[in-house]
């Protein structure tokens, strides 16, 4: 049996995960207040086993277990160098997806998108949304190789109707073709806009014929598609 994948929330400004996630059994209680990721950043500082994310993420579902972020961006001020949490979250045993919010080129979780397989990028289908994503590749693409000492491997997801969804993404990669970190995109995804999946999603509803919305069918696809790009 595959071990459960780690989402692991490392949005430097905070997050909520753990007030959607409600842990198995806990009868809408959300997570306890620990262990989160301010959590596994101390002690990754430290420690090196490769268990070590594991041991501080939440059982949610048979296949996912969650470390979630702190509350609010305050929370975070003890934390001055996010490189060691980046080295345990790619030595982790486990598959890895990290949340980490509005990055840009100098954000203090850059070390972790760095360590990342694959940055995925998301965007809506608007021309100014587009040209902020370009511009933050551009900026941000070259930070990440100077710390891999390699090209990062990118891939932007536009957030569409599925019916317009082969439209938008041709359309999105000529829009980012002219750029010079072009080679860097390994293929455009997109997820469903489908707001009655992410309502069943948030209810919990992803088992059985709810996991057919739409929503889950392109995430389907683009998680093959971001495995791929990863090798």
């Amino acid at each position: 049996t595959p071990e459960p994948t780690i989402v692991v929330e490392a949005d430097p400004f905070g997050g909520d995960l753990a007030l959607r996630c409600v842990a198995p059994g806990g009868h809408g209680e959300a997570f306890p207040p620990t262990p989160t990721v301010l959590t596994l950043a101390t002690e990754a500082r430290t420690s090196r086993s490769p268990g070590l994310v594991a041991s501080k993420a939440h059982d949610f579902t048979g296949s996912t277990r969650i470390v979630p972020g702190h509350f609010s961006a305050e929370m975070a001020a003890g934390v001055k160098n996010w490189a060691p949490l980046a080295e345990a979250l790619r030595a982790s045993s486990s598959r890895v997806v990290a949340d980490l919010g509005r990055i840009h080129s100098s954000s203090p979780t850059i070390p972790i998108a760095a360590a990342a397989d694959v940055v995925v990028m998301v965007t809506r289908p608007e021309v100014g949304a587009v040209l902020h994503l370009k511009d933050r590749l551009e900026r941000l693409a070259p930070v990440l190789a100077s710390i891999r000492n390699a090209p990062p491997i990118i891939v932007p997801v536009v957030v569409t109707p599925k019916r317009q969804a082969n439209a938008v993404v041709a359309e999105v990669g000529r829009m980012l073709a002219p750029s010079n970190v072009a080679r860097a995109v390994a293929g455009i995804g997109w997820l469903a806009l489908d707001p009655s999946g992410v309502e069943a999603m948030y209810a919990g509803q992803v088992a059985g014929k709810n996991a057919r919305t739409q929503l889950m069918k392109s995430a389907g696809v683009l998680n093959d598609q971001i495995s791929q790009a990863a090798g």
